[in-house]
């Protein structure tokens, strides 16, 4: 009779038990989803955004900077060269190895013809010699050996034609250095080429007037700069830019068709150096966030800027000692971004 009772009675009350269960769980999965939520809230629910003279402010609580961990640094003072820029294209090479090749497998044709024409004209000249001599040859062996050495002066003069057509076609697209290069049997500078441990970069200057300097450094985007050497005039242009085209060799095994910048000119203006983890780019033009105040930064264009170790020194726009975002930079320009769709 007890055990009766005691099933009754849980019985009774297990509809008790589930219901204060669900209302836990509830409660705990709803605490759960508002903390998740408090994490993952963009800041732009504490943030402002104010456009005057066509640079943006953005305000951003001390507290929304903490959370998405927001940091800055202060600019160092640095140096640059100041003068016209040059933008240079590194160029595929394989139609210069494949000319090299054609050239040397021409050269050994026209060697092997010449050697030919050679052999033909001296068994010419022996048969000529015993003909003369009371003709101890027959008239249709001296017109053989006429004919063979014809023929092998006719080899040997197609083989001429063929290398000179391909180191016609090495100097009018690579200049006459390069095409000395290609042309020479064992070329150091043609195998450094080939290694990949140097390329050749097309540099234009931007007026025909400007002098090539004999060496540049030049920076693919922000990266390590590379010294470059000047080689030649370059006989193609790049059709992306206007004015004279020059080669330089860079020592260095960057990729096809990297673009890269430098100035020429040997003057040295007083800058600030952005670090590149400060650098955005919207429009297509690098910016930096510069703190204003505890909860001001400002977004400013970088111009005159000049690749250097990495980062971007700044002739103008910016002062040594102020203070950029160098982590958190991207998150800014995003709620900018969105803030300013949203009110569009």
């Amino acid at each position: 009779m007890p055990k009766i009772k005691l099933a009754k009675v849980l019985f009774l009350i297990s509809p008790t038990i589930l219901a204060l269960a669900l209302v836990s769980a509830h409660w705990i999965s709803k605490k759960e989803r508002s903390s998740e939520a408090e994490r993952e809230a963009p800041i732009h629910k504490t943030f402002a955004i104010e456009v005057d003279d066509g640079l943006t402010t953005l305000t951003v609580d001390e507290a929304a900077q903490a959370h998405s961990g927001i940091q800055t640094a202060a600019l160092a003072a640095a140096q640059a060269t100041d003068g016209p820029v040059l933008y240079g294209t590194v160029i595929d090479l394989q139609p210069l190895f494949d000319l090299a090749t054609r050239y040397a497998a021409g050269a050994a044709d026209l060697r092997a013809a010449q050697a030919e024409l050679a052999q033909r004209e001296a068994e010419l000249k022996r048969v000529q010699a015993l003909y003369d001599d009371k003709q101890n040859v027959s008239r249709k062996a001296l017109d053989a050996a006429h004919a063979d050495a014809e023929a092998s002066k006719a080899k040997a003069s197609a083989a001429q034609i063929a290398v000179t057509a391909v180191g016609t076609a090495l100097r009018q697209q690579f200049g006459p250095r390069v095409a000395a290069w290609a042309m020479a049997p064992a070329s150091l500078e043609l195998t450094t080429l080939t290694n990949r441990t140097a390329v050749l970069v097309r540099v234009v200057l931007s007026s025909p007037k400007d002098v090539a300097p004999q060496r540049l450094t030049l920076s693919v985007d922000m990266s390590a700069p590379v010294e470059a050497r000047l080689i030649s005039t370059s006989p193609q242009t790049d059709p992306a830019m206007q004015g004279q085209a020059w080669l330089y060799r860079a020592d260095a095994p960057l990729a096809v068709g990297a673009r890269l910048a430098g100035r020429s000119g040997a003057q040295q203006r007083s800058g600030v150096r952005i670090p590149s983890e400060a650098v955005v780019w919207y429009g297509g033009q690098p910016w930096a966030y510069v703190r204003k105040s505890a909860k001001e930064f400002e977004r400013r264009p970088i111009v005159q800027a000049t690749p250097s170790s990495g980062s971007l020194v700044a002739l103008k726009g910016f002062d040594a000692g102020e203070a950029v975002v160098v982590q958190g930079a991207q998150l800014l320009l995003s709620e900018e971004s969105r803030a300013l769709l949203s009110s569009d």
